[in-house]
């Protein structure tokens, strides 16, 4: 059965800014590959580096670009434009994917419409910055639970912004909405509540949403197998590399808990080198190699350097895109146990767990494999194996998303 089914993205972008634009792009391509009618609806606000910088016409299915002048985008326009550009078509399903607090009255307003919200990450429950991470830790409050305590907590972290007029897409959206009401919250419930689904990447993240919608698919990302490739050549680095690829200028990623343990390790006169993702020319001890933002299209040859990689979170990771990356690179991964991580990493099978913040358990699983050739390349074909068997896009659209579209 064909289904006509309008993806709708606040801030898609392409190249892509991170893990869910790759999703929304993968998902398009293989939603018609399936032989449905998709479509993606996207914005594009020219002064923001963070919303819709992409060329419709340049993407390998339809899609369609709403473009607002710097200061227009307003939630009554953006309902506007979206629902006449649906009412056009009519779609059978439309699956709102990112965006912030703009999705509440898109919601509100779609209602006509079987709307499925994709969450990439604690957007229902952190209001802050949906990373739900507070002083260093996983913060224990709600927003549905104690919405006067997260509306508080998100205003004064954006106190700063808004005072100072340097406003993200994330700011621009919490003003327009006026988040920090009660009214808001309010409609925060209605809207969900309206939903047909809530798609969210795994277990973890369930019980996020039980009781504000009762459609409830855990879908995780997928990856291109084909991109990410294991090295041509299996040379063996005298030292070997430890790669930290990700956002880690954010506390939240561990970088610092990953250089204590580097230097523990440097102090057993141990042989390797960490290349982190961090700013080229950052000071450090002779091990460390900041290598800057990697390209999307670099980050294949990135892995194929490597030998390890480590991916040190403090906070719940939704789901951990570079660790099924690496595994389909054949490394093998050492993750901290928290979040999604712990879904894609098999312990002692395609890499090592870890707690959170301790420095001397990242230490102590990463000494086995920086010692053993043989255990790298084990854990290695086994995580790309895991990759192929479970998270390969093609898999992960053939067995997740026939269920999401049910009619009734």
């Amino acid at each position: 059965m064909t289904l006509r089914i309008a993806i709708v993205d606040l801030l898609f972008s392409w190249p892509p800014h991170g893990g869910a634009d790759v999703d929304v792009y993968h998902v398009a391509q293989g939603l018609r590959a399936q032989g449905h009618d998709a479509r993606l609806l996207f914005v594009h606000d020219p002064s923001s580096w963070e919303r819709g910088q992409a060329d419709p016409t340049a993407l390998p299915f339809p899609a369609e670009r709403i473009s607002f002048s710097p200061g227009a985008l307003t939630a009554g326009a953006l309902v506007a434009r979206v629902q006449t550009s649906l009412d056009k078509w009519r779609p059978d399903f439309v699956l709102l994917t990112q965006g912030y607090f703009l999705k509440v009255p898109l919601m509100l307003a779609l209602r006509a419409y079987r709307v499925i919200s994709r969450c990439y990450a604690h957007e229902t429950a952190c209001h802050r910055d949906i990373l739900w991470f507070k002083d260093g830790t996983p913060c224990p409050n709600e927003y549905r639970r104690t919405p006067e305590v997260c509306r508080a907590c998100a205003l004064e972290s954006q106190r700063a912004a808004i005072t100072q007029g340097r406003y993200t897409a994330w700011t621009r959206e919490y003003i327009e909405t006026q988040a920090w009401t009660p009214t808001f919250f309010r409609q925060f419930m209605e809207a969900y509540q309206s939903l047909h689904a809530v798609i969210v990447t795994t277990e973890h993240m369930r019980g996020q949403i039980a009781g504000l919608c009762d459609r409830i698919h855990v879908i995780p990302h997928g990856v291109d197998a084909d991109r990410f490739m294991p090295a041509p050549n299996t040379t063996t680095n005298v030292a070997p590399v430890v790669f930290a690829p990700g956002r880690l200028e954010d506390p939240a990623k561990g970088l610092d808990m990953l250089l204590g343990a580097a230097r523990l390790l440097s102090d057993e006169e141990r042989l390797f080198s960490l290349r982190a993702t961090v700013p080229e020319g950052r000071s450090g001890p002779f091990w460390l190699q900041p290598v800057g933002k990697i390209p999307h299209h670099a980050m294949p040859a990135a892995y194929q350097q490597a030998d390890i990689v480590v991916v040190p979170s403090l906070w719940d990771e939704p789901f951990g895109i570079v660790a099924l990356e690496a595994m389909a690179t054949s490394l093998p991964v050492c993750a901290a146990r928290v979040g999604g991580l712990q879904d894609i990493v098999v312990h002692g099978e395609t890499g090592m767990l870890f707690e959170r913040d301790n420095v001397e358990e990242l230490a102590a699983v990463l000494r086995p494999l920086l010692d053993d050739a043989a255990m790298r390349r084990a854990q290695g074909a086994a995580g790309r194996d895991r990759v192929l068997a479970r998270y390969q896009w093609k898999t992960v659209l053939e067995q997740c998303y026939p269920p999401l579209f049910t009619l009734h």
